[in-house]
């Protein structure tokens, strides 16, 4: 299994990553761009052929400050370049598409993180999901079921019916 890394980025984000083992790991957003950089880089290190999934984020929205903005926008950029220079591959996710893969969430920006935060820490009982670390986790969750996706549409049609059933029914009793 080739290992997945999945980012929410922010000071308030986190990192969850899937090893070549199957297990599932998560922690934090490091403080500050050196820290950030170190432990991308030992993660690197520990797990080759680490492809990275990022959310979309970084981007003008209306009603938050322009300084605000701009702060936030560079410290997506600096994780972009150091995965960029690292060599980890990486795609980008909007909010909607990982959140709307997961189930429905409240509007309310509280709520929903809530929401997430209870939805992931069920499906993995065994880390700590906090709210830095629970969307890092909803976006390893998506990337992974999107991995599965691709490797399903491989088989021959009377078998992805059946793991496409087998998919949904796993996922839905998770909740």
């Amino acid at each position: 299994m080739s290992p997945i890394l999945a980012i929410d980025p922010g000071q308030a984000g986190g990192i969850a990553w899937l090893d070549r083992d199957g297990e599932t790991h998560c922690e934090s957003m490091a403080n500050g761009m050196s820290g950030q950089a170190d432990r991308l880089r030992s993660l690197a290190a520990e797990l080759p052929g680490l492809v990275a999934v990022m959310e979309k984020t970084g981007t003008y929205v209306p009603g938050n400050a322009g300084p605000a903005t701009a702060t936030f926008a560079r410290h997506v950029g600096n994780l972009e370049a150091i995965l960029y220079v690292l060599g980890i591959p990486t795609e980008q996710v909007a909010p909607s598409v990982w959140q709307r893969a997961l189930g429905p969430f409240p509007q309310d920006k509280g709520q929903r993180k809530r929401a997430i935060r209870e939805l992931v820490a069920r499906r993995f009982p065994h880390l700590s999901v906090t709210l830095k670390t629970a969307d890092a986790l909803g976006i390893l969750i998506w990337a992974t079921d999107k991995r599965l996706s691709r490797l399903v549409d491989w088989l021959p049609s009377d078998q992805q019916k059946q793991t496409n059933k087998t998919r949904r029914y796993n996922y839905a009793n998770s909740k």
